[in-house]
């Protein structure tokens, strides 16, 4: 009988974990949604604003809220369900990849205010500055040898070389950071690519068909740039938003099913808190 005790008692206690960890994302998304709706004045918002005013333990207490919370563990359960097979089924049908750079586009790093600049050196000037925001990278011509010359240039540097892939992390680089021709647009107009191909887009496509290193490489350098710019741009409310946003509430439509429920919810709870309090008054709003 006191094994059975004991056994109950830490399942409880486990269960308060788990809904402890539970709410704590919900408070995540909601202190983010905050931060958000505090640069807006407009009327509408002024109303959401009034509710997010309102103390956590009052909310708490609402019958229709504590229903909904209790209903987090499962929704939490099922949506780390689905994308753990998700990922099975992915990683069954893709072939084993080596290793790429992970790093943003050209164009994403740009819309978060980083520069881009021609150091007018070699590889070795690639370099990131914190304080100007600026990413420098050697200037590159493309003609219709360059991928030829490239590919060569990787294989004999993967052959011979008994250091680091110095050559060959530099093309990884540009693969990681060239997409689109709008990546390569940017860079020509920043005089970082002399593109002597008949498009953008085709030399977006050479940098893209560019193979990996044939074996797995560090240089010092290049991989110090891309901590720091994966730094930076990861650092950027947007990006860190943008994320949560997809993981928590984009990712799963039973969370946006619990979303809409519990937005309907708080909405009939401000009406009706506000046909009591009279919050139009109180907030100089007009209706």
């Amino acid at each position: 009988m006191d094994q059975i005790i004991q056994n109950g008692e830490s399942s409880e206690d486990g269960d308060e974990q788990t809904f402890s960890g539970d709410s704590t994302n919900v408070k995540k998304f909601f202190t983010e949604l905050w931060k958000i709706l505090s640069h807006l004045n407009k009327g509408p918002i002024r109303l959401v604003k009034i509710f997010f005013k309102l103390p956590w333990k009052i909310l708490s207490k609402l019958p229709g809220f504590q229903i909904l919370s209790q209903l987090l563990p499962q929704v939490k359960e099922d949506m780390k369900d689905e994308n753990e097979s998700s990922n099975l089924n992915n990683d069954a049908n893709k072939p084993p990849l080596v290793e790429e750079i992970t790093i943003p586009s050209v164009t994403d790093l740009a819309k978060s205010q980083v520069r881009f600049s021609s150091s007018n050196g070699d590889i070795s000037t690639i370099s990131f500055d914190a304080k100007t925001v600026t990413l420098y990278l050697p200037t590159i011509s493309l003609d219709m040898n360059t991928e030829v010359v490239l590919r060569n240039l990787v294989a004999y540097e993967a052959s011979n070389a008994s250091g680091p892939l110095v050559f060959t992390r530099y093309t990884e680089l540009m693969n990681g950071i060239i997409d689109t021709e709008e990546d390569v647009k940017l860079l020509r107009e920043k005089g970082i690519i002399l593109n002597r191909l008949k498009s953008d887009a085709e030399a977006a496509n050479l940098w893209n068909g560019m193979s990996k290193s044939l074996r797995l490489t560090k240089v010092p350098v290049i991989d110090k740039v891309i901590e720091d710019v994966n730094k930076y741009y990861n650092g950027r409310w947007n990006v860190k938003l943008g994320k949560y946003m997809k993981i928590y509430v984009f990712g799963s439509w039973q969370f946006l099913t619990l979303l809409a429920t519990l937005l309907l919810l708080l909405l009939m709870t401000l009406q009706s808190v506000c046909s009591v309090y009279n919050c139009s008054r109180q907030f100089n709003l007009t209706t």
